[in-house]
């Protein structure tokens, strides 16, 4: 990046290892192509702060970075105790402890479908637990990173905080998206007509969509299946074709964001996550903890030590 002060071209140079911030030594710096910085890591539990394991898994054949004990699986209701034979592991597209600290992950889009007569043809309700003994509670679903869309034509579909079965529901909210006839939806238009969207509020730990079969799907071969999912802003962009071919194991990148969990702010730490000189405390803005950030003139990681390293200034 070049900057110009008065006559004089100036050159912002970072020091080595600056630009990337990087696993503990000695740790796994990587998985299926993917950056996992430090207090994330993989293996040995001393390569990861606690909470912030990721598991390296090639069952597939291929190496994929997913988060332990978070899942998104179907909603079985009074029989949760399947939900765990059916669940699927996050998949993580990308991890970020600085300048904002967030993952970048891929769910499944939840669906309810039904054929010509307008009986139920299949549901997936996409429930997301993120509060499980393996992520201790350091991860939320970002409220300024995501939003809530609706695909369907006499639907009214809503999330809830809290999965079924298992928790109280905290938080509700919704849209409903109504279609006349197969030309009222159009491409780019998500105000209600085939599609609507809602912002999320703070501290969402889990989530689960609720399907309304209220109204008749009779002869809506346009439209036959209802869709509903959280999605990173500006990654989705209505399509009218999606109400009648969307697949149903479409999936969406969604944005976590995460914070050192085990102090409520930075006025009672216990004992500080940001090791690094030239490093500070910051609190988090989406549920109670802390972030670290490299001071003013540095840039780095902050949870390790010398993670935070000087910008350097010098003549072009």
């Amino acid at each position: 990046m070049l900057l110009l002060v008065s006559a004089t071209a100036l050159l912002v140079v970072a020091t080595t290892g600056a630009d990337n911030p990087t696993a503990k030594e000695g740790c796994p710096s990587s998985c299926g192509g993917v950056n996992i910085p430090y207090p994330f890591g993989i293996g040995a539990a001393n390569c990861f702060r606690p909470g912030f394991e990721i598991l390296c898994d090639n069952s597939s054949g291929v190496y994929q970075p997913l988060l332990p004990g978070a899942t998104s699986r179907p909603d079985f209701g009074l029989f949760d105790f399947l939900e765990d034979w059916f669940a699927d592991q996050v998949l993580v597209l990308s991890l970020n402890v600085t300048p904002r600290p967030q993952i970048r992950v891929e769910t499944t889009v939840a669906y309810e479908c039904f054929d010509a007569l307008g009986a139920d043809n299949g549901s997936f309700a996409g429930a997301l637990n993120l509060s499980t003994d393996s992520t201790q509670g350091v991860y939320r679903i970002s409220n300024s990173g995501n939003e809530l869309y609706v695909l369907g034509c006499n639907t009214f579909i809503y999330t809830g905080s809290g999965v079924p079965a298992r928790n109280a529901q905290s938080y509700y909210g919704g849209c409903v998206a109504y279609c006349k006839n197969a030309e009222g939806p159009k491409d780019g238009a998500c105000e209600g007509i085939g599609c609507c969207h809602v912002d999320l509020p703070p501290d969402l730990t889990d989530t689960s969509m609720q399907l309304n079969q209220g109204w008749s799907h009779e002869g809506l071969e346009y439209s036959p299946c209802n869709y509903a999912f959280i999605v990173e802003k500006g990654s989705y962009s209505f399509k009218a074709a999606d109400l009648r071919d969307m697949p149903r194991n479409q999936t969406m990148p969604l944005l976590l964001d995460w914070a050192i969990r085990d102090s409520t702010s930075c006025s009672n730490l216990k004992e500080s996550a940001c090791v690094s000189i030239n490093s500070r405390c910051a609190a988090s803005d989406n549920g109670p903890g802390y972030v670290c950030q490299c001071s003013d003139g540095y840039k780095g990681n902050p949870y390790i030590q010398n993670g935070c390293q000087a910008i350097s200034f010098r003549e072009n």
